[in-house]
Order: C-alpha cells, then structure tokens, then sequence
C-alpha cells in the first residue's frame, strides 16, 4: 500500500464500457446510415469496429498508467495516458470513504472507492474504480490512522475490528416500504413520457382509431384501463425500492457508521460520527397514517450516490421504534418526548390562505370554461383549505438542552433533529404582515453534502423572539 499500486484490471474494462456507453450513439448512427461502402474504401465498413479496439487500447493505458499510494500524510494517485498527473490529499482533509460495488465488481470480489474532502468539489475527490476488497479496507484504515508502524498492523486491525451495533431491514419492511413508497409520483409521468416516444413508430391514424375504439366501452372499463395504468407505475415504483434497498444494513463502529444496500448494485456510505449534522424524520401522507416513516441523516461528508443530499438511515422505521434504534446508533439524537411548542392559532389563516393561493391561477379558466362546469373549478379550495390547516397544526418547534426541532409539511411531515453547535447560523425576521399579527419566522442552516442546508418555520410567536436568540448565542 506504501508502494505504487495499480488499480484491478477490472478497471481496464470499466473505462472502456465508459467510454464506450459515450459513444455508442455515434456508433449505432454510423452503422445504420452510414456512408456504406464507396468503391475503393470497403475499410469505411470496420471503422466502428476499429474505433471500438481503440477504445479498449486506451481503456487499458489507462489502467497501465493509474496507480495510488500513501506517501507520508497524503493519498498520491498519478495518472493520465499522454499528459501525466499527479494528485496529493491529505488525510486530514478526508472526511468520507464510501465503497460501490456493481454487479462487474461483485463478480470479481472488488469495489470501487469514492474519496470526499472537506472543501472538496461537487462530486468525489477521488475515485479509485476498481480495488479489491481487502485492500480496500486496509486502505480506509491507513487514511483514517493518523500513524501506523506498518502494514502488517493496518491488516490486523482490519481483522480485529467488528462493528459495535448492527441493524438490518427486515423483508418484511423492506415489502412494506415498497409498497407505501411515494415514488409513484416520479414513476408515473416517466412512464407517461416513454409512451408519447410511441407516437413516432404509431401511423398517423391510430389514435383517432383508438378513440373510436374506447368510446364504444363504458366508462368503467376507461376507469380499468386508468387503473392498470397507476398500477404499472406502482409496481415500476415497487421495484425500484426493492433493488435499492434490498440487504440494507447499518453497521457502527467506533467513530463511523457504515451504511451498504442494493440488489443488483451493492453500494457502501462511511458517515463519520463527527461530520453527523442533523436528521430527518419524514412521515409521507401513505406512511404517516399507521405510523410508519424514514429518518434521513444530515452529514457535512458523504460522496458517491448519497452526495449532496440526505442520507438514508432507516428506509422504514416505526416512529414509537425510533428513539430505541437511536439509543443505539446516535445516543444524543431523539425524537422529543414532551410537546412541541405549537403555533398560536392566529397563524392558522395564513397558513390557509398561502395554500389556498394557487386557486387563484384559475380564475382565467373562467372566460373559458361554460357556466354549467364553474363549480369543476371550485373543487381543488376545500382539499387546499383542509391543507393549509393540517399544514398549521404539524408546523411545532422546541428547544431542549442543546437540541433543536422544528416541524413542518409539505406532502410528507417532516421533524428536523439537530444540536445548537451544528447550526450554521439562525435568523428571526418578520415580514410587514406577519408584524400586523405579532408573528415571526425562525431559520437555521445545517451543512448537507459540503453545503448548507436552510429550514425554516413561519408564523411562530413574535414574544418568544428573545427565548430563542438568547439560547442560540449563549455558551453553555
């Protein structure tokens, strides 16, 4: 680990399907519209195919040329085919080394590293594609280490270390949180789109054909046929949890915890005890009626497929099964047990009022639609005015010791769980209207995925303005 080392020769594959899967439009266009044969240049036929092999010869020099190791207190990686490179991190800049391993890597026993820094660029630092396994670990202890004599030692304490607390997700769960999970929403206008892509292999009369057709049914079968398609968009949104979430499991050790999921692409987050920001506990309209949510962890590191955004610590979780689970993984997070402070009831009409408001874009429909079908147009304001006040009394925040929470809906209710030494900043202010009212909104700031992260909560009482900004800034 100390000397120069080469990447697995998987890489020397992985860099070739990269670049390949670039350009295989090209590819495919050329094969079929291009220039054919000309008479004297029947070579114009295999240039795909030789573009191809000078693809997989570069693939290789790439992996010739790429190799790592630690010199002193820094990650060296040098490499480039025709422009050498050089690249020098410190460990004490690391703050996150999380392993993906593919369905190519598991076949091979080797993982792909993704190396964050603090103050790093958007994505990994580094990224080494390929790397077995055990050197893997022997090289995320050595960054972590600040000294270590030798590389026998790296290798036995690799052996010796197991994790302090583990925590798997049940098949049970894992069906249930497939099944009530809102990703119906994003399946169903994908699926949508991929049949309008038919239109272009459909001949021009078929649609007035297909109409024709269904207006001969009644309309329960058009309400079947709308059904299957919502079931379609289900099922792809079913699948979708199942292969991301399957054999999740969440391992602690001593200053880390570990996070590794997937079916078909297994994929491993390092979340650094310290970097730990804040969480999340999201309750989704499905979830929150049998009690059922998913808690997200705020972490100023992370890289790889969870960067810049929350990472997920329990997909599904009982909300009264929570602080249990915590006890064991962040002993100093927890769902409050005392009442939240509430808002006063005065901001209740604003809170309908601002998610009545988009009703009024329809008022134009008015010049449009016949008289007979104007109550079609009132229908959305109850279902928003029920919202609005639903949105009013899950808005809550509380103060207790050094933790912070606030509360709030959108779709899904959502408790943000942090420490007063992991706020970025936290801001009062009040609007002209909301100073006619004697109110206020609170805001404060987190670091998620190397950026901020803003949570606010309006309307809350103005007298309490001083409660709030003198326990911010006091040192206790």
């Amino acid at each position: 680990m100390y000397d120069p080392t080469r990447l697995h020769p998987l890489a020397a594959g992985l860099s070739f399907l990269k670049m390949l899967k670039e350009w295989i439009i090209p590819l495919v266009l050329f094969l079929l519209f291009g220039p054919g044969s000309p008479e004297g240049m029947a070579w114009v036929s295999f240039a795909p195919f030789i573009f191809v092999l000078l693809l997989g010869g570069y693939g290789i020099l790439h992996w010739y040329r790429f190799t790592y190791h630690i010199e002193g207190d820094e990650l060296k990686i040098e490499y480039g085919v025709f422009v050498r490179k050089k690249r020098y991190i410190p460990k004490n800049r690391i703050q996150s080394i999380d392993y993906t391993q593919g369905i190519f890597h598991r076949a091979f026993d080797v993982v792909k590293i993704n190396i964050e820094t603090a103050g790093g660029p958007g994505g990994a630092e580094a990224s080494l594609s390929a790397v077995r396994k055990t050197d893997a670990d022997q090289l995320a202890l050595a960054l972590r280490e600040e000294k270590k004599a030798s590389v026998d030692e790296i290798e036995l304490e690799t052996q010796k270390e197991e994790a302090s607390y583990t925590y798997k997700l049940s098949l049970k769960d894992l069906l249930l949180a497939a099944s009530t999970s809102g990703g119906i929403g994003v399946a169903l206008p994908l699926t949508g789109t991929l049949s309008s892509q038919f239109d272009t292999f459909l001949p021009d009369d078929f649609y007035v054909e297909a109409f024709n057709w269904l207006s001969g049914f009644s309309w329960i079968v058009i309400a079947v046929m709308a059904f299957l398609s919502v079931f379609i968009a289900w099922f792809v949104s079913f699948i979708g949890v199942i292969l991301k979430y399957a054999n999740f499991q969440i391992n602690k050790f001593e200053d880390r915890i570990v996070i590794s999921r997937g079916l078909l692409e297994k994929r491993e987050l390092t979340l650094p005890l310290q970097r730990i920001q804040g969480l999340r506990v999201v309750e989704s309209i499905f979830r929150q009626p049998f009690g059922f949510s998913t808690v997200h962890v705020e972490s100023a590191g992370g890289a790889g497929p969870e960067m810049g955004v929350s990472a997920m610590l329990f997909p599904f979780i009982k909300r009264s099964q929570i602080n249990d689970e915590l006890a064991e993984i962040l002993e100093s997070y927890h769902i409050p047990e005392e009442k939240m402070v509430p808002l006063p009831k005065r901001a209740m009409r604003r809170y309908i009022l601002r998610n009545a408001a988009p009703v009024l874009f329809l008022i134009p429909l008015f010049w449009f639609v016949p008289t007979s079908l104007w109550f079609l147009l009132f229908i959305p304001l109850p279902i928003l005015v029920m919202w609005g006040i639903l949105d009013f009394k899950d808005s809550k925040w509380l103060i207790d010791g050094q933790s912070f929470y606030i509360q709030t809906r959108t779709l899904s209710r959502c408790l943000l769980i942090t420490k007063k030494r992991r706020m970025q900043d936290f801001e009062i202010k009040q609007s002209i209207f909301q100073k006619r009212h004697d109110l206020m909104t609170m805001k404060t700031a987190i670091l998620s995925g190397g950026v901020g992260k803003v949570f606010q909560l309006k309307d809350i009482e103005f007298g309490r303005w001083r409660e709030v900004c003198g326990w911010f800034s006091r040192k206790y």
